[in-house]
């Protein structure tokens, strides 16, 4: 079995990340206000999408009241005669 072989320095092993250096208070302030609005944007889009989706459904609910009324009423014209009186 070979020996393991070292590692260049050049690999990616070896290279280490440079220096994290600390946020300052205002890019902390910067970064959460800026995650807060693209949050409140969100929330909006999604109220205003639930809206419309509400709306439609409406929609879908009163032309199909408006198809049972006319099936009603042609049904009840089936059983009606037309001076009034039941069969």
């Amino acid at each position: 079995m070979p020996a393991p072989r070292k590692q260049s320095p050049s690999s990616p092993a070896t290279d280490r990340p440079p220096a994290a250096r600390a946020m300052t208070r205002t890019e902390a302030l910067r970064w959460w206000r800026a995650g807060y609005q693209a949050g409140h944007q969100a929330a909006e889009h999604e109220q205003h999408a639930a809206a419309r989706r509400d709306l439609a459904a409406a929609s879908r609910q009163a032309k199909i009241n408006a198809l049972l009324l006319e099936t009603i009423d042609a049904l009840a014209s089936l059983f009606t005669s037309h001076d009034g009186n039941i069969d």
